[in-house]
């Protein structure tokens, strides 16, 4: 754009050289034939190069307001005597200033247009980011076509959420809010499908429910998770739980299909102490309920019957 206008300044220069301008002659304005602007307003500045001895002039030419610009991405052609008539009705003298270039000019109106296929790429990375390190590979696809977004001209900036914190079937909604100039111009909720592989634990053969799981019930394998959290990475974290419900081989194993076996079971008899720093106190209970180590379970003191926690 810079290298264009220095080009039609020498170009006008060349011309006002040879041909001069007259005493009635009060500015030059060189109409660009193929000009682009920002904004929802076309000045004349905006659409031609402009020169005069006198600065007020100038000013005021660059000032005329010749019409609204065309939809972003789009242009408007004017001709030269459209141009003149906006100056005049603004109070310019039309006749005293020399007019050159193109008889005819098209405005396109400068926009920023994000491609689908850049917004693959966002969504890809944003996604990537919801994985850790361990992730082996994530294949992001759009489930619809992606439109591609158009915007005004200026410092784009995209602000990506998941909609839902879990999800379904590999789906994946993603919010998109782009902004231009730190102002926000189109939000798009777009669904996408995610496969993310990584190495995962899965039961190497059946487990019966309610058996305590061991090293040899285990194996690793590549899995399509999702964005699931609740899988297992280290065979030790499942050594010692028992299994809630019958698993089949090659299963992946969830936390929810897992548990802290009971080291105190319903009607065990067990030692019930109460102590301070100068006092201890033990009586005999009988427990009501399973515990697994750290929980908190009903107890009865056989003496009293009184129940306790």
């Amino acid at each position: 754009m810079l290298r264009t206008a220095c080009l039609m300044s020498i170009v006008l220069s060349l011309i006002l050289s040879t041909i001069g301008l007259t005493e009635d002659m009060k500015a030059s304005v060189y109409i660009s034939e193929n000009p682009s602007v920002i904004g929802k307003d076309i000045y004349l500045g905006d659409i031609s190069l402009i020169e005069s001895s006198d600065a007020n002039i100038k000013e005021k030419l660059q000032k005329i307001h010749i019409c609204r610009s065309a939809e972003l991405n789009s242009s408007v052609t004017l001709n030269i005597n459209y141009i003149k008539s906006r100056a005049k009705q603004q109070g310019m003298q039309v006749e005293s200033i020399m007019w050159l270039g193109a008889d005819q000019t098209t405005i396109q109106t400068k926009s920023k247009i994000v491609s689908s296929e850049e917004i693959l790429a966002i969504a890809e990375s944003f996604i990537a980011s919801l994985t850790d390190k361990k992730t082996k590979k994530i294949i992001v696809q759009p489930t619809n076509e992606i439109k591609p977004v158009v915007l005004p001209y200026g410092k784009m900036n995209v602000k990506t959420e998941l909609v839902s914190p879990s999800a379904i079937n590999d789906n994946i909604l993603l919010r998109f809010t782009f902004s231009i100039d730190d102002k926000d111009y189109e939000k798009r909720v777009i669904p996408f499908k995610a496969e993310i592989i990584k190495e995962v634990i899965v039961s190497s053969k059946n487990i019966d429910v309610n058996k305590v799981i061991s090293i040899d019930d285990l194996e690793v394998e590549s899995k399509n998770i999702g964005l699931f959290s609740n899988v297992f990475i280290d065979k030790n974290e499942l050594l010692g739980k028992r299994a809630k419900r019958a698993i089949l081989k090659g299963t992946l194993i969830t936390a929810d299909m897992v548990e802290k076996p009971p080291i105190i079971k319903q009607g065990d008899i067990i030692t019930i102490v109460l102590e301070s720093q100068s006092l201890r106190i033990t009586a005999q209970g009988r427990a009501m309920e399973n515990g697994v180590n750290g929980q908190k379970i009903k107890v009865v003191n056989t003496s009293s019957m009184r129940e306790v926690l």
